[in-house]
């Protein structure tokens, strides 16, 4: 029988971020649950981006469906390597492409030229503003995805991964206070922490 750190050990094997998260394993695997949690998680993000590319917010629902088109249609080739970079680097890419094909696809007279375009000389940072944007809406993701964890485990579960990774109270307390193991407590955190990466893939880091 495995004692409790053999069970840790094993459970970090079976789920590490090496070449690809959980997250995109698992889409790419067709699950239906965690292509409805990737929406859920992921639209208002995707939508955020697709105004910053100055898509009108009547066109927004068309850029937005040609987007998940491309995310479903394409995941299957998405590789954490050098060029693809990370998911959610990839998904920003889409987004762009997608925005790019809503403008070319516009009437001659009522875009502005492309040598116009051009033209426009492209600031070295980021407005203040935007960046403030796009973290909240990275934050709003986050708080998403932590309720989504909660309501699929045990509050005893919940109680020990947050007291420990968001409050830093010490392993050895916790497991006096909920009367379990050490051991236990870390398998409380890892499981948390296992079920974010299956929904939120490499954003989970910035959580653990």
């Amino acid at each position: 029988m495995q004692n409790d750190d053999s069970i840790i050990q094993n459970h970090r094997a079976s789920s590490p971020l090496s070449t690809t998260s959980s997250l995109v394993k698992n889409l790419q695997a067709g699950s239906r649950e965690r292509w409805e949690s990737f929406v859920l998680l992921y639209s208002p993000l995707l939508r955020f981006w697709i105004r910053k590319e100055g898509v009108s917010l009547s066109a927004e629902d068309d850029v937005f469906q040609e987007t998940l088109r491309s995310v479903f249609g394409g995941i299957g080739q998405f590789t954490k390597d050098s060029k693809a970079g990370t998911f959610r680097g990839w998904l920003r890419t889409i987004v762009k492409r997608r925005a790019v094909d809503h403008f070319r696809a516009q009437p001659v007279e009522s875009i502005v030229s492309q040598s116009s375009l051009e033209a426009i000389p492209v600031p070295e940072q980021k407005n203040p503003d935007d960046i403030q944007s796009e973290e909240q809406a990275l934050i709003d993701l986050k708080a998403r995805a932590l309720e989504l964890v909660r309501q699929s485990i045990s509050e005893k579960t919940w109680q020990m991964f947050w007291l420990n990774l968001v409050e830093g109270v010490p392993t050895s307390e916790l497991a006096k206070k909920f009367n379990v193991s050490s051991a236990a407590v870390r398998m409380a955190k890892a499981r948390v922490l296992s079920r974010l990466r299956e929904l939120m893939g490499d954003d989970a880091h910035e959580i653990s």
